[in-house]
C-alpha cells in the first residue's frame, strides 16, 4: 500500500542509489593516481632513451644482410678476421625486426619500437604483479622495485627488449594459474580433483598449452635468453614436485597431483615449441655454453659481480628485503620461488648482466610477502589507512591527466599533434662518432682498420662499404682467442702492441681520446703514419697515402678559409 502511494520517492531513492553506483564505479583512489604518474613516467623517459652507439647497429646490419640474402649467415659477414668461426644467429628475428623498422622509419623508428616494447613488457610485469596481490598499491612499489634493481640494463635497445617481453607474457599465464595452484592440508579425493578441473578456466588451460610454447617457439627465435625462460618454467613444475611431496609424504600423491602433470607437460611442449629454430638443438647447445666463451671475461657485462657497483649494491639490497620480508611474512614461501632466486643469484654472481633477469624473478617472487607485510606495518595509524583507501571523481580525474600528458608530451605522439620530431642528433647517443664516418666515407680505407669495439658496429653500419674492421660488439665470442687478445693487447698500447698491429698490416688506426689515452698517445709517433681526422671524439691515423693526401687537401683548404675570413675581418 504505501508503496503504491509514494511512487515518486521510489524512484527518488532508485535514483541516488544509481548516482552513487556510477560515482564509486568511476572513483579511483590514490594508489591508481601513482599507478598511472609512474607508468606516464616510464612512457615519457623510455621514448627519451638515447640509441647506444654499440651493437644495435651490428643487429640492424645483420637484419639487412638477411633479409638482401634470404638467408641466416654461416660466418660473421662484416668482420674478415673471424672467417672460419661458425655463427649460430640465436637473434635473428630481432635483427630482421630492426631493419625492417629502420628501413620503414628510420632511426626514429627504432626509438619508437624499443619505446613501445619495453613500456609494454613493464605493463605485463605489473599485471602479473597484480594477479599475484591483489593490490594496485603493491604492484606499482613491485614495478619501482624491478627497475630499481634492474636500472642498469633497462635503456639498452638491443633484442634482448624482446626476449624480456616473452618473460613478462610468461609471468603473466604463471601468476594467473597460481590461483588455480594452491596447496590444501588435506589431500583432495577423485570427486574433488574432478570438480576442481572443472573451476579451472578454459582460456587458462589454452593460455597453458598452447600460449606458452607459442611463446618460446617466438622467443628462440628472438634471443638466446630463452633457456633462461625453459629454467623459470622448469623450475615452476620441480617446486610443484616438492611441495606436493613435502606435503603427502607419497610419491603417488605427487605423479597423480593435477599441477604437477599440467606444468611437465607444459615444460616439454615449450621445449617442443623452442626447438623450432633454424639451428634446432645446436641453439639450445650454443645459448647454453655462450657464457663459457674464454672471451667473455674481458667484456665488462659479462665479468663477475663487483659488490662495489651499483648492480653489487642493488643485489645486496635484494637480498637484505628478501630475508626482511621472509621473516616478517605469514605467506608461505613456494619452492619454485626459492629455487628460481637461488639460481638466478648464482647466475648474478658469475656474470653481472643477468642482474636484469634476477631483478624480475626476485620482485615475482617478493610479491606476496610484500602484500602480507605492507598492511601489518600500517595497522597502527588509521589516519594514513583511510587517507590511502580514498577514493574520489577528481583522482580518477587527475588519473585521465595524467595518462595524458605522459602519452602527450612524449616524442611518438609529437609528431601527431602538429609538433617537429625529435632531432637526430637528441636520438643518437653523444659518444656515436657520426663525423668520424662521415670523413671515412668521404675517403675510405683500403687496407686493415683497427678500431675500439665498441665502435665497431656503428663503423659497419655508417662507415663505408666493405671496410675491413678489426672487432664489432656481436662478434666478439665469434673471434679467436688469438685474434682478441692482440686486440686488447693493442687496445691498451701494452709492450708489443706495434707487433701486433704489424701482423694484421693494419694500415689505419681509429682511436677514441677519452678511453683509449694511452693509444692516443702512441699512434701519434708512429713512423709512416700521419693524423688524418681528429675531432673531440676520435682519431683517426693513417699510413694509407691517399688519405694523407686528403688530410692535407682539406687542412690547405681550411687554412685558406681561415685566412679569407681573417681578411674580410680586417677589411
Amino acid at each position: 500500500m504505501s508503496i503504491d502511494s509514494h511512487p515518486s520517492r521510489i524512484e527518488s531513492m532508485t535514483f541516488l542509489e544509481k548516482k552513487r553506483s556510477y560515482r564509486e564505479m568511476f572513483s579511483l583512489g590514490w594508489p591508481h593516481l601513482i599507478t598511472c604518474l609512474w607508468f606516464s613516467l616510464m612512457f615519457f623517459y623510455f621514448g627519451n632513451v638515447h640509441i647506444f652507439y654499440s651493437d644495435i647497429w651490428g643487429h640492424v646490419s645483420y637484419g639487412n644482410w638477411i633479409i638482401e640474402y634470404q638467408s641466416l649467415p654461416q660466418y660473421d659477414p662484416f668482420l674478415q678476421l673471424a672467417e672460419g668461426v661458425r655463427s649460430i644467429d640465436a637473434a635473428w628475428l630481432s635483427q630482421v625486426i630492426f631493419a625492417k623498422v629502420n628501413g620503414a622509419l628510420g632511426v626514429r623508428g627504432l626509438s619508437h619500437i624499443f619505446a613501445l616494447t619495453v613500456f609494454a613488457t613493464h605493463v605485463l610485469f605489473w599485471i602479473a604483479f597484480y594477479l599475484k596481490s591483489g593490490r594496485v598499491g603493491v604492484s606499482t612499489l613491485a614495478s619501482f622495485l624491478l627497475v630499481l634493481i634492474a636500472s642498469s640494463r633497462i635503456a639498452i635497445i638491443r633484442p634482448e627488449i624482446f626476449g624480456t617481453l616473452c618473460v613478462a607474457i610468461l609471468l603473466v599465464i604463471m601468476a594467473w594459474s597460481e590461483k588455480y595452484d594452491s596447496l590444501k592440508k588435506d589431500s583432495l579425493d577423485a570427486k574433488d580433483s574432478e570438480k576442481q578441473a572443472q573451476k579451472t578456466p578454459i582460456a587458462l588451460l589454452i593460455s597453458l598449452y598452447l600460449g606458452i610454447p607459442l611463446v618460446f617457439l617466438g622467443w628462440a627465435n628472438l634471443h638466446g635468453s630463452f633457456v633462461v625462460g625453459l629454467a623459470i618454467l622448469g623450475l615452476q613444475f620441480l617446486g610443484r614436485v616438492l611441495e606436493v611431496a613435502w606435503r603427502t609424504r607419497s610419491l603417488v600423491q605427487v605423479c597423480t597431483d593435477k599441477w604437477v602433470r599440467r606444468w611437465l607437460v607444459v615444460t616439454e611442449l615449450s621445449v617442443c615449441g623452442a626447438l623450432v629454430n633454424p639451428y634446432h638443438i645446436d641453439l639450445f647447445i650454443n645459448s647454453l655454453t655462450f657464457p663459457r666463451n674464454p672471451n667473455l671475461k674481458d667484456v665488462l657485462e659479462w665479468e663477475p659481480l663487483e659488490f662495489r657497483d651499483a648492480e653489487g649494491i642493488w643485489f645486496c639490497f635484494a637480498w637484505v628485503l628478501m630475508l626482511f620480508l621472509y621473516r616478517r611474512s605469514r605467506e608461505a614461501i613456494r619452492a619454485a620461488d626459492v629455487l628460481r632466486v637461488g639460481l638466478l643469484s648464482l647466475a648474478v654472481i658469475i656474470g653481472v648482466r643477468m642482474i636484469g633477469w634476477f631483478s624480475v624473478i626476485f620482485v615475482y617472487a617478493m610479491v606476496p610477502h610484500l602484500t602480507n607485510v605492507i598492511p601489518r606495518l600500517r595497522e597502527g595509524d588509521p589516519e594514513k589507512l583511510s587517507f590511502w583507501a580514498k577514493k574520489s571523481p577528481v583522482i580518477t580525474s587527475a588519473c585521465v591527466l595524467s595518462i595524458w600528458f605522459g602519452f602527450a608530451f612524449s616524442n611518438m605522439a609529437t609528431p601527431l599533434f602538429g609538433g617537429t620530431p625529435r632531432d637526430l642528433d637528441k636520438i643518437y647517443s653523444q659518444g656515436t662518432p657520426r663525423k668520424l664516418t662521415e670523413f671515412l666515407k668521404a675517403h675510405p680505407p683500403e687496407g686493415q682498420v683497427w678500431n675500439p669495439q665498441w665502435w665497431g658496429d656503428w663503423l659497419v653500419w655508417d662507415g663505408p662499404p666493405d671496410m675491413k674492421v678489426f672487432m664489432t660488439t656481436n662478434a666478439v665470442h665469434l673471434t679467436p682467442p688469438r685474434v682478441w687478445k692482440d686486440y686488447l693487447g693493442i687496445a691498451r698500447a701494452i709492450r708489443g702492441w706495434q707487433s701486433a698491429a704489424e701482423k694484421y698490416d693494419v694500415t689505419t688506426f681509429i682511436v677514441h681520446k677519452e678511453k683509449q689515452e694511452k693509444l692516443d698517445e702512441q699512434v701519434r709517433k708512429l713512423k709512416g703514419f700521419k693524423v688524418v681526422y681528429e675531432d673531440d671524439l676520435g682519431l683517426v691515423v693513417s699510413r694509407e697515402p691517399r688519405l694523407i693526401e686528403a688530410a692535407k687537401h682539406k687542412k690547405t683548404q681550411q687554412e685558406d678559409t681561415n685566412s679569407k675570413s681573417e681578411n674580410e675581418v680586417s677589411e
